[in-house]
């Protein structure tokens, strides 16, 4: 009989922060971790054979829905989420180690079970099933009631009528600072003015296709009909709408995922592409599912990671095996390869200029 193995990260109480603000040269990069916030990092550890390495993350600030809320996002990788929103930073931080315990208890729980039935292959073909099977088929806007400030949200749900983080789009709200939003840039007042037009269909549209999703054949928004109570509801809070923004507060459609999704599962759930020829000097060996060390002269190393995501793939170059230094990102590993000579001349020509000094 075997006992589930306890990850060590139930007991990360205080974990040590460090500030990061546009200007300190530490904000992580993109715009998905705030204006500014701090960096913590929870320990690597081995469970039932299953090596989690140490992963750093970023606790921030958002406004939303008129309030300010904390939230924790994974630095590097995916950039998820780790676990809810929460009023404070250290109850964000304590659903952030408690969601990332479980997952790591419960990979490892998978890992023994799976150790010797199933290869790597196997079980990214069940992922990449699971992620099939868990597609959007439906999408939704849903008019909020008068009194919440009215406005417009986009949902993308599967048959049993589930949503996740990135399938919930506020239509009615721009996006953080120098975020691409919409078509034209901001939105227009026929858009925003809390109605179910067709310039808010169009904006709606054209968020679907960017997250890779497209109207199934034949398929057109209409009406949807809810709850008698909350039809009731919608019935008596009528007249605070302006004249022809009544009906209908909720339409959907069916939709489908685009040939570029598809494509995009069978990257993200396929196995580790081939690294190209590499430069004199260079090596490169396997660190992760999908990174590699870097060494140089077996002396100097970084780390190289790749990320599948729609509209093209991203490799990105560490400074560090904790791939918090971002260095340079490119389309292909090629490129990011081609300047390690250089980099590490840049290095030694530096250390050289401080023994000068």
């Amino acid at each position: 009989m075997t006992t589930q193995a306890h990850s060590i990260v139930w007991e990360t109480v205080e974990p040590e922060y460090t500030r990061y603000t546009p200007s300190n040269g530490k904000k992580p990069d993109g715009a998905d971790f705030g204006v500014d916030g701090w960096l913590f990092a929870l320990p690597g550890e081995t469970l039932g054979g299953v090596r989690f390495p140490q992963v750093m993350y970023a606790a921030f600030q958002v406004s939303e829905r008129g309030a300010l809320f904390w939230r924790v996002r994974e630095v590097g990788g995916q950039r998820r989420q780790v676990g809810s929103d929460s009023t404070t930073r250290k109850g964000a931080l304590a659903l952030a180690v408690n969601a990332v315990a479980q997952q790591r208890e419960k990979a490892a729980e998978g890992g023994e079970r799976f150790q010797v039935s199933a290869t790597m292959t196997e079980r990214l073909e069940r992922m990449r099933a699971g992620q099939l099977a868990a597609l959007p088929t439906v999408a939704e806007i849903r008019m909020a009631y008068p009194l919440a400030g009215g406005g417009a949200t986009l949902r993308l749900m599967t048959a049993e009528g589930s949503t996740t983080e990135r399938h919930t789009v506020p239509l009615t709200e721009r996006g953080a600072a120098s975020r691409e939003n919409d078509p034209a840039g901001i939105y227009l007042d026929a858009v925003t003015d809390g109605a179910n037009t067709e310039g808010l269909k169009t904006v709606a549209k054209w968020h679907l296709m960017r997250l890779g999703f497209n109207y199934a054949r034949g398929a057109a928004w209409a009406p949807y009909i809810g709850s008698a109570s909350s039809e009731a509801q919608w019935k008596e809070w009528a007249p605070m709408l302006p004249e022809g923004h009544r009906w209908p507060h909720t339409v959907r459609v069916a939709i489908t995922a685009t040939a570029e999704h598809l494509a995009y599962i069978d990257r993200a759930y396929g196995p580790a592409p081939e690294l190209p020829d590499l430069p004199a000097g260079v090596s490169a060996h396997p660190s992760g599912p999908r990174s590699w060390q870097i060494c140089y002269a077996n002396h100097r190393f970084w780390q190289l990671s790749y990320w599948p995501r729609m509209g093209g793939d991203v490799w990105t170059l560490y400074a560090d095996p904790a791939r918090t230094k971002s260095l340079a990102r490119a389309e292909s590993p090629g490129e990011l390869l081609a300047t390690i000579p250089a980099r590490d001349a840049e290095v030694q020509a530096r250390a050289a200029a401080r023994k000068g000094y």
